[in-house]
């Protein structure tokens, strides 16, 4: 049976198997491209149980480091029932000033966007992440989350400008689908990129905003237009 080597590339610290067919060879990553070196048998490092060998040794024996334990960061539920009493909030007002003037909702409309999209945009991203990547957490993350959460409002509003104030006729629907699509393909390339997650995760991220959004100016009387063949 073939002997598996161990290697961790050095520019992108992707961790992956090769064949000991490799060893001491020179290759491309195929996570990032960069050329890296893969070790001989003698070079790998052993990992061991703590409690019988005390900690880290390499092929000869030597200490060489005590293992990082990593943490198993796992949604909370405490956090998805304060999300869901955030929600629960969000549509009662949103029904409380369902009567008021389209122009005294706009401003409560700009701010509302980026509001929701920061919870959804935190609890999307720890329902999608990638499991074999440390966790975002701490100050990174709620940057992350609050470039992605404004971002996610202004995409309402670009399309808001090029659709919400247009008299759409039948004979649009081409350029209404073709602005949806736009908007989504948008959202999904900003969630992927601003939490390091796969493209089909990134349109979920983003359809999560959507959906709760739409259902938000559904509430308030608000056309939406994703919605509009079917008032």
């Amino acid at each position: 049976m073939s002997t598996k080597i161990q290697v961790t590339c050095a520019s992108c610290f992707k961790r992956f198997e090769v064949s000991e067919q490799f060893a001491g060879k020179e290759g491309p990553c195929p996570a990032c491209g960069k050329v890296i070196r893969i070790p001989t048998l003698d070079e790998q490092v052993n990992v061991r149980e703590v409690a019988g060998f005390g900690g880290v040794k390499d092929a000869s024996g030597k200490l060489v480091l005590k293992p990082i334990e990593r943490a198993d960061a796992k949604f909370s539920p405490v956090a998805a029932g304060i999300i869901g009493v955030a929600l629960v909030g969000l549509f009662i007002v949103a029904f409380m000033i369902k009567g008021m003037d389209a122009a005294d909702k706009t401003p409560l409309l700009i701010i509302g966007s980026i509001v929701i999209a920061i919870p959804l945009a935190w609890a999307g991203y720890w329902f999608l992440r990638d499991d074999e990547l440390e966790p975002y957490g701490g100050l990174e993350l709620w940057i992350r989350v609050g470039i992605c959460s404004v971002c996610y409002a202004a995409i309402w509003g670009v399309y808001a400008f090029f659709i919400g104030y247009l008299e759409l006729n039948p004979e649009d629907l081409p350029f209404l689908v073709t602005m949806v699509i736009i908007s989504v393909a948008a959202g999904s390339f900003i969630a992927a990129g601003c939490f390091d997650i796969e493209p089909i995760s990134g349109f979920l991220h983003y359809t999560l905003y959507l959906a709760v959004t739409i259902l938000l100016r559904m509430t308030m009387d608000l056309p939406g237009h994703f919605t509009y063949w079917w008032q």
